[in-house]
């Protein structure tokens, strides 16, 4: 997993550049997770990111940098996970 979720189903990402079901599910599905996790939590260099904003970034690689299939399911559990992330 590790290795791949930085490629992109569109086949632009790294370190192999593959595309779609070429890169492998777990990291399809963590692909999504790091991104969410990264835009909505708060670090040291920056402040921590409403679910709407997150969203409307991340809608942006719905299909490029995404699985869109995965997305769907994104979507469907993003009121969880926002009310998670506004808990910390």
């Amino acid at each position: 997993m590790a290795l791949y979720h930085h490629e992109r189903v569109d086949g632009t990402g790294y370190p192999q550049k593959i595309k779609g079901d070429e890169i492998p599910l777990e990291a399809r599905i963590l692909a999504i997770a790091d991104v969410y996790d990264a835009l909505a939590s708060k670090r040291v260099y920056k402040e921590q990111m409403s679910g709407e904003e997150v969203y409307n970034i991340m809608l942006k690689g719905k299909g490029t940098q995404f699985d869109s299939y995965l997305f769907e399911h994104f979507e469907k559990v993003r009121p969880k996970l926002e009310a998670y992330y506004s808990s910390l």
